[in-house]
């Protein structure tokens, strides 16, 4: 009897070892599931709490010129709220560039949401070699994303002069 005792109380140690064991393996996976979920949920407030507490405040603004133009650009003078934030000259092969669809950086920085005024002074040369230098003026209301503002330089045919137009883009 003493045997059959012995016997059995192994294999309830058995089975009872093997149940804890698959317990302990289903515990571990169920806590590493969770851990992997408390990372993500991290992960996603995260990004959400530098959304709310600093939003997009990038602004970019780009110069771009009618393919084949006949006007000769020099430089440009750049200025937001009357505040000077960029000046470029352009040299012939930068021109050159331009004149066959290239599009230049001329700004990038942070601006508060808002209404802002971009300046524009632009030095050149018209159709018949004469100096000429213009500014022109453009309104533009920021919000929480990123703003990225056109400045195109198109040629105005019945004045033979140039015209600015403006282009906006927000993400």
């Amino acid at each position: 009897m003493a045997t059959f005792v012995r016997i059995l109380f192994t294999a309830v140690l058995v089975t009872l070892a093997a149940t804890g064991a698959q317990a302990a393996e289903q515990a571990s996976r169920d806590l590493q599931a969770l851990k992997q979920n408390v990372l993500d949920l991290n992960r996603e407030l995260t990004t959400l709490e530098q959304q709310l507490l600093y939003p997009s405040t990038q602004v970019a603004m780009f110069l771009s010129i009618d393919v084949g133009t006949p006007i000769r650009l020099v430089d440009i003078n750049l200025a937001i709220d009357n505040k000077n934030v960029g000046y470029h000259f352009y040299s012939d092969q930068e021109f050159q560039a331009l004149t066959k669809g290239g599009i230049h950086r001329l700004y990038t920085g942070n601006l508060s949401s808002g209404e802002h005024t971009l300046r524009a002074t632009i030095t050149g040369y018209d159709p018949q070699g004469k100096d000429y230098q213009r500014t022109t003026a453009y309104k533009f209301v920021k919000g929480a994303g990123r703003k990225m503002i056109e400045l195109k330089v198109v040629d105005d045919v019945e004045t033979r002069q140039h015209k600015f137009e403006f282009k906006e883009w927000s993400e």
